[in-house]
């Protein structure tokens, strides 16, 4: 954590929010409760908004700024280089007055107990409110700067939707960084129990507009977002929120009555609960994730819920292994495999600046050995479904086609069962969901079905 005296105003907690991601790595999700906390409750969307839009923008405020420096600021000052981020994404994308937005953002540098660097604030913002037009004609020439992301991903993303590899016409990696961009909708999951078009209604009577999905019938797009407390019923179980993408995990694996199922990777638990309200005869479902304090998470869904406590059991484990594993084998599994999370990024635009190009091989690898892993528990007649929340495709179809061909060679138990609908795109294996498609995050199934295989002895007459 930044060590300095500070006044706790919005834009300088948003600073702080900027500065810990950029220098210490830590996530959106651990940074903003943090920060948020000293602030009064009106304050904190303007916080937020900085916060998620400067990293959002990052590597094109940066290019910009880099341009405008004489020198670097460095040490101490460094602070100043993350305030003038804040400040001309404020000025490019927030609906705020040009002087209004320099002179906040030169104030900040008071609430920071950085006096000095208001002369120099002052002087780069108001420089670039002059020379605006001509330096992004110049910088956007870049992919980097025009759609703000880092050239290593925007490498990978050409590599995984060139046209000579992907034909739809509508999909070029232009319109996916462009997508990323975008404010995400707030999507509802409105339980199994509950009527939804009379929920419907009950929004529509709070003035709370939202339509309904064409991929699942109990899913409701709001048409602005709103806190869950004015959602009717949120604390009695009767919806959740959760991606339109992530809702189609529970259809997919279709659970029966009596079932044993394996969630694995399952914090924070949507799809768990999904799963559980989905078939509420199933025999058990065992909730893994390596991350005990994410798994108390779950517990805290199902208690809001209201479902049943006798049939979940969380186990923090690292799936990759089986030290864990009872010797039982599971009727269904969903492997929601740590990924890049690149289908997220409209979601979580820190995802830009924290995932680095060698992150990439290491999730195959892992990905690889606890679909290895899982799959020795999975029974025969049994289905498994991969789902990530990512658009590369090393670590999507490419990785199935490669599990499928080291089981071929091996134990040539697992079969595909291709996955049809009136969303994304079918894939060499499984299917894809590109962001924005529907509404919905990027995010990519594929669904394994265990073979039953009847093994004869060599000796045996039978023809």
């Amino acid at each position: 954590m930044l060590k300095m005296a500070l006044k706790k105003t919005p834009r300088a907690m948003a600073l702080l929010v900027v500065f810990e991601c950029l220098e210490s790595g830590q996530s959106l999700a651990t940074l903003l409760p943090r920060y948020l906390e000293p602030l009064a409750e009106q304050q904190r969307p303007l916080a937020q908004e900085i916060s998620y839009g400067t990293l959002r923008w990052y590597y094109r405020l940066d290019a910009i700024l880099q341009k405008m420096l004489d020198k670097p600021l460095r040490g101490k000052k460094k602070i100043i280089y993350y305030l003038l981020l804040c400040g001309l994404y404020q000025i490019l994308y927030l609906d705020k007055a040009d002087y209004a937005v320099v002179k906040e953002t030169v104030n900040t540098c008071a609430d920071l107990q950085q006096a000095w660097a208001k002369g120099l604030v002052n002087a780069v913002l108001r420089r670039f409110l002059r020379e605006q037009s001509e330096l992004l004609s110049s910088l956007d020439k870049s992919y980097a700067s025009r759609f703000a992301y880092p050239d290593w991903l925007i490498t990978r993303i050409k590599l995984s939707w060139q046209k000579s590899a992907w034909p739809q016409a509508s999909v070029t990696p232009q319109s996916i960084l462009a997508a990323g961009n975008q404010r995400p909708p707030m999507t509802l999951r409105v339980h199994v129990e509950e009527d939804i078009f009379s929920y419907q209604q009950t929004l529509q009577q709070l003035n709370i507009g939202c339509t309904q999905s064409p991929v699942y019938n109990h899913t409701l797009t709001l048409d602005k977002a709103r806190p869950v407390d004015e959602l009717p019923g949120f604390s009695q179980g009767r919806v959740s929120v959760q991606d339109g993408a992530a809702q189609l995990a529970a259809l997919l694996l279709d659970v029966g009555p009596q079932q044993r199922v394996l969630d694995a990777c399952a914090a924070p638990g949507g799809k768990t609960m999904h799963i559980m309200d989905s078939q509420p005869q199933l025999d058990s479902l065992l909730a893994l994730d390596v991350s005990a304090e994410r798994l108390s998470r779950v517990e805290e869904s199902r208690q809001r819920l209201n479902l049943s406590a006798q049939k979940l059991h969380l186990l923090a484990a690292d799936a990759s292994v089986q030290d864990w594993w009872d010797g039982r084998l599971f009727d269904r599994i969903l492997l929601d495999a740590p990924c890049s999370a690149t289908g997220v990024i409209r979601r979580h635009p820190d995802i830009k600046v924290l995932r680095r190009d060698a992150d990439i091989a290491a999730l195959t690898v892992l990905q690889a050995a606890i679909l290895d892993n899982l799959w020795a528990m999975l029974k025969p007649g049994g289905r498994l479904l991969y789902a990530t929340c990512s658009i590369l495709r090393e670590e999507n179809d490419r990785q199935i086609v490669n599990f499928l061909q080291r089981n071929n060679d091996s134990f040539k138990d697992a079969g595909e069962i291709p996955i049809s609908g009136n969303w994304g795109y079918a894939m060499p294996a499984g299917r894809q969901i590109l962001p924005g498609e529907q509404g919905m995050d990027g995010f990519y199934y594929a669904l394994l079905e265990k073979q039953m295989t009847r093994c004869v002895d060599e000796n045996d007459n039978e023809q």
